[in-house]
């Protein structure tokens, strides 16, 4: 055991400390198609699709109505992938976007001040985000059930600061949501700022990839010297940080805030994570194809609302985009399984 452990110790210095591999030249391989380029394809399949099936989600009228909500829904799917990665899952995010909006509202009138509103929000969400690691790594409780606890209370506090009535947003916060940057909504610059950050870390920093060593394999990282408790509680810290800015944004964008705000945040969030092909058993995942698919979501609602469907439908596809996007990324495996009983 002793050895195995040190042979895995071993294994994951080199995969945290890359400039110290061996000098055994490993060939090159040429870049091929992986679970996080496929959704590419997708993403332009869905819009040939639209384009010939409902032509009018293609008018660029329809397109800039619709980014503004995928922009805020890929921020959302970044910290839900971030979670993934630790092998975990954040389930209050429908609190954390609601009670977002309707703090930086209460705030933002009651300090007359949109910067002080933000940051308190900010502190708030971070909170938040603390708690549900400490409650995950700490108390040892899981992921689905602490956040689903804590999910319930942020809508509780949510309701309590609004009567169940929704509250206005500062205009400020609302011209800075409907604004245009080069003819593309300020959310989707908001978006690419948290995605291109997310990623820049993930993937070209030693941080980033100590990270992505606890998700792979919790004990060998320790084993390694990899402070595991802080990296779980981290991702959960940002994810919640994810929320509340989506959730800031979305009180911009519609002009008040209410409880059930986040209420479209959460399966369409998690379906842009599996789509995007972040395995939920953790490790590897990547934030650029999450915003991707998170894309591809918000175009497929908006083809399945063209083609008169309801809400009840949107929710059955995006269930069903979630069980097709996990049988595939785990057809392969089950084939060379079967190949194997046979053989």
């Amino acid at each position: 055991m002793r050895h195995s452990m040190h042979n895995q110790a071993e294994v994951m210095s080199e995969f945290l400390e890359p400039s110290k591999s061996k000098s055994k030249a490993k060939p090159v391989r040429l870049p091929a198609v992986d679970e996080f380029s496929w959704i590419w394809i997708g993403l332009i399949l869905l819009f040939v699709c639209s384009a010939i099936v409902a032509p009018g989600t293609m008018t660029r009228g329809s397109i800039l109505a619709m980014l503004p909500f995928a922009g805020i829904l890929a921020i959302v799917a970044t910290g839900q992938t971030l979670v993934i990665q630790q092998r975990g899952l954040d389930m209050s995010a429908i609190g954390m976007v609601s009670l977002a909006g309707i703090v930086m509202a209460r705030t933002g009138f009651a300090f007359n001040s949109v910067v002080l509103a933000v940051i308190i929000t900010v502190c708030v969400g971070g909170i938040v985000g603390i708690i549900n690691g400490a409650l995950i790594s700490r108390v040892a409780i899981t992921p689905l059930v602490a956040t689903l606890a804590v999910n319930a209370l942020l809508i509780g506090c949510a309701r309590s600061l609004t009567g169940n009535v929704p509250v206005d947003v500062p205009t400020v916060v609302q011209t800075i949501s409907h604004a245009q940057f080069l003819g593309l909504p300020a959310n989707v610059w908001f978006a690419f700022a948290f995605v291109t950050t997310a990623w820049i870390i993930t993937r070209k920093t030693t941080v980033g990839r100590r990270f992505v060593a606890v998700g792979v394999n919790p004990r060998a990282a320790e084993a390694a010297g990899v402070n595991v408790l802080k990296y779980r509680i981290g991702a959960y810290f940002v994810s919640a940080v994810c929320f509340t800015a989506a959730g800031m944004l979305l009180a911009g964008f519609i002009g008040s805030a209410s409880q059930t705000s986040g209420n479209d945040y959460l399966l369409p969030a998690i379906a842009a994570v599996v789509v995007g092909g972040t395995p939920f058993t953790g490790g590897r995942g990547s934030v650029v194809a999450s915003a991707v698919a998170a894309l591809f979501m918000a175009q497929l609602g908006q083809l399945v609302l063209a083609l008169g469907a309801g809400p009840a439908v949107q929710l059955l596809v995006q269930a069903s985009a979630i069980l097709l996007a996990t049988v595939v990324r785990h057809l392969p495996e089950f084939l060379r399984t079967l190949r194997k009983s046979r053989g």
